[in-house]
């Protein structure tokens, strides 16, 4: 009886932890959208008072939770409800791809499987607390793997689920399958290469290819060199089984790529046609080198120890608490001998240095694919090997702690006499200082008792790292009540009166009883996505990797890109090409002067609605079009003062244009508005071109009377197709080309690497039989 509750204890600790997390959404249905922000975005007054957690810790902003996720994951949530896959988000841009957001995971299992039977937020939601218990869990495995105790990977779990990075962004949720799936991935390379036999290498690239499927790319890939690198290493290393080592590695890659196959291909599609600079970024996160490497220091006093850069605070992120941070260092120094500890040491130390050191960041921003965020991210792969480092560095301390207790003691000394002194932020009145005081005081607890008592020593570790880290996480990963989501504001409600044609916005949104918004690009950029939130089709926004053409459309609409590219506004109300854009509605939650031709419809406080009566329908024909060779002359065109978009369009590429030349007599009647499909019934007394002002994209497909015809590019952005006179029916669906194909090698893929792993297991057992009979 003792044994099996043994076995469990691990387990019952990585449940309590989830509950501990997750209970306000089991018992009461709250969510982890970052509701605050919403709040603080719209000008309303916080509703509760700081807990004891929270005390003198900056405020936490979960913008991608909130601007991001809700809407995607609805039209996703929905579609597969319907039996359909909706990879198209018409919301933001004029429209988006999905796919292209790596925070939806559209083709990861576990999504496709809670999507379809829960409702998109009870599913986000689901997916977070399993992923969190299944993190601690996989963890575990990996280090059992690798000759661990049972306690010694308990600990390295908790620091797994509990670290800094990850649970700054798990809430995100675009490191789920990366967390979950990539110590798994890990423990197949191990086992294939010390059993000499294949099959866990496939099972381990099906782990990775999980992580592709499930994670963001930026991470997947990470680890996926992290893997590479110990495949080379045990290479160089074991000379005698070289060529075993090689066939390993090209059984894991074949898995890998196959099992990710959908994703590569989306992410493939997104880095040739999706807009990212994210060497922007590099002055904004390392405006002060030095002071950035001091945040090191955030590494065991990462909650007191603050910086005073948001976006170090977000990206930096590496706090394991002193327990941790000193086990990892006994660990690396007490098992260097051992050649996983030496590796993972080194491979640590070099993504800390990747991620901190300014000059390898702009080294790292050359290499292509890698770059498409920023170098930060190695932080990542770093808590990884922490993690990793730490459960070595237990069962080290457990055989031999000699000065460990006694440096640890001096550390908790030396915190409590800055905090009686009140050393900036080091102060008794501070919550964080407090519980890092405690978990250093556990941490000397735990060095000392480990030889005497290893139950002792064990118990006070995993409290040390337990007070240290969990605090902070229900700070990072707060839930709220999700009743202001749901709440549609009355200046939304009253423009979905006045009329029911399609039209977009640009703006934002403002509570009637708050002073005015500050009027910037954030404002206004994000204001976008709370718009969609509430089922509005806005122009502009915020994204992680935003249509390239698009972006060349705000542009020339005079228009700003901020940041890494990812935040869009117009800013030109007087435009041409924001009436092409179909933008009819302006909410301006701040004071602007604003044209003459634009008409006052409403004002709830500081939230003014304008009206524009220059927009353009959302579908025209025209009879005069314009040819280009490409973007830069079809831009050409566009700034020409005779450009009028009423009457003319600009197609790029080749193609027969229509004879008509003047305007073209037409009615257009909606028959179906849907997020991957429209369908149009179009009356011209004449032939001319269709203009539909929604963002062209590889993948969208058109039909007239049920004849395929070619989409062309309209006016830098917009789908086009050309039209003979009479009444026609023309659909526009949105079916990439590789996604059948992505979707196919996937399921293979897995389908074969599981089949392997369950015929190797029989095989395995059949020998045992006859002794087991006997």
């Amino acid at each position: 009886m003792i044994r099996p509750v043994k076995r469990a204890l691990p387990y019952a600790v990585f449940a309590a932890v989830t509950l501990a997390a997750f209970w306000k959404f089991i018992f009461l249905g709250w969510t982890l959208v970052d509701v605050r922000l919403y709040e603080s975005i719209l000008g309303r007054p916080r509703r509760e008072a700081p807990g004891w957690f929270e005390r003198n810790r900056p405020a936490v902003e979960r913008g991608d939770t909130l601007l991001l996720l809700p809407v995607p994951l609805r039209i996703y949530s929905e579609g597969l409800k319907s039996g359909e896959l909706r990879l198209w988000n018409p919301s933001l841009f004029c429209g988006s791809p999905v796919a292209s957001d790596p925070i939806v995971q559209p083709f990861y299992p576990p999504n496709l499987l809670l999507h379809a039977l829960l409702p998109p937020l009870a599913a986000y939601e689901v997916s977070l607390m399993l992923h969190l218990f299944f993190t601690g869990a996989s963890m575990f495995w990996l280090l059992r793997g690798l000759g661990r105790s049972a306690p010694a990977a308990t600990a390295g779990g908790l620091l797994w689920m509990l670290g800094g990075y990850n649970a700054l962004w798990v809430s995100a949720g675009f490191m789920a399958g990366a967390l979950v799936f990539g110590p798994l991935a890990l423990l197949g390379v191990v086992r294939a290469l010390e059993r000499r036999d294949d099959r866990p290498a496939a099972l381990g690239g099906a782990a990775m290819g999980m992580v592709i499927l499930g994670s963001h790319p930026q991470h997947a890939l990470f680890l996926l060199v992290f893997l590479g690198a110990w495949l080379l290493a045990a290479a160089v290393r074991d000379r005698g089984n070289r060529r075993g080592v090689i066939r390993a590695g090209a059984v894991f890659a074949l898995f890998a790529v196959g099992a990710g196959f959908a994703a590569i291909l989306a992410h493939l599609e997104t880095v040739a046609h999706c807009f990212r600079a994210p060497g922007r970024d590099i002055d904004l996160i390392y405006d002060r080198p030095f002071a950035v490497l001091t945040h090191l220091a955030g590494l065991f006093l990462g909650k007191v120890h603050v910086s005073s850069n948001p976006l170090v605070r977000s990206e930096l992120t590496v706090f394991i608490g002193l327990a941790g941070t000193a086990l990892a260092a006994a660990g690396a120094v007490r098992c260097f001998r051992d050649p996983s500890a030496r590796f993972i040491a080194l491979f640590g130390a070099a993504a800390l240095l990747v991620a901190f050191v300014r000059p390898l960041v702009e080294v790292m921003l050359l290499v292509p694919i890698a770059n498409l965020s920023m170098p930060s991210r190695w932080v990542f792969v770093a808590g990884f090997c922490l993690a990793v480092l730490a459960a070595y560095g237990l069962d080290a301390l457990e055989k031999e702690a000699r000065r460990v207790p006694h440096v640890l003691a001096g550390a908790a000394c030396l915190f409590a006499g800055a905090c009686a002194v009140g050393a900036g932020p080091f102060r008794f009145s501070n919550g964080a200082a407090l519980e890092t005081l405690a978990g250093f005081a556990l941490a000397a607890g735990a060095a000392w008792a480990l030889p005497r008592s290893a139950a002792a020593g064990r118990a006070l570790g995993l409290a040390a790292i337990l007070v240290d880290l969990l605090p902070g996480f229900l700070v990072l990963n707060a839930h709220a009540d999700p009743a202001p989501l749901r709440e549609t504001p009355e200046a939304v409600r009253f423009a979905r009166g006045l009329g029911e044609e399609p039209w977009r916005a640009t703006g934002g949104l403002r509570d009637p009883a708050a002073g005015p918004a500050t009027a910037n690009v954030w404002t206004v950029s994000t204001g976008n996505n709370l718009l969609a939130l509430h089922g509005v089709e806005a122009a502009a926004g915020y994204e992680a990797a935003p249509p390239a053409t698009f972006v060349r459309y705000c542009v020339e609409a005079g228009g700003i890109v901020a940041g890494s590219g990812r935040v869009l506004a117009f800013g030109d109300l007087e435009s041409r090409l924001l009436d092409a854009a179909n933008v009819k509605y302006v909410f301006l939650p701040f004071r602007l002067e604003v044209p003459k031709r634009y008409r006052k419809r409403g004002e709830w406080g500081a939230l003014q609605l304008y009206e524009n009566p220059a927009a353009l329908p959302r579908a025209r024909v025209v009879g005069c079009v314009l040819a280009a060779r490409g973007p830069d002359e079809a831009a050409e065109f566009l700034r020409n003062p005779g450009f009028d978009p009423s009457t003319m369009a600009v197609l790029e590429g080749p193609g027969d244009l229509p004879r008509s030349a003047g305007p073209v007599n037409h009615r257009v009647r909606w028959l179906e508005r849907g997020a991957d499909r429209v369908r149009l019934e179009v009356e011209a007394d004449g032939d001319g071109v269709l203009v539909l002002s929604e963002t062209d994209y590889p993948g969208w497909r058109a039909e007239v009377d049920g004849v395929p015809v070619p989409v062309r590019r309209a006016d830098l952005t917009f789908r086009a197709v050309a039209l003979r006179a009479g009444k026609r029916v023309v659909e526009f669906r949105f079916r990439p080309g590789w996604l059948l194909p992505g979707l196919l090698g996937s399921f293979l893929s897995l389908a074969g690497a599981l089949g392997w792993g369950l015929v190797r297991r029989r095989g395995a057992e059949c020998p045992e039989s006859p002794a087991r009979s006997e």
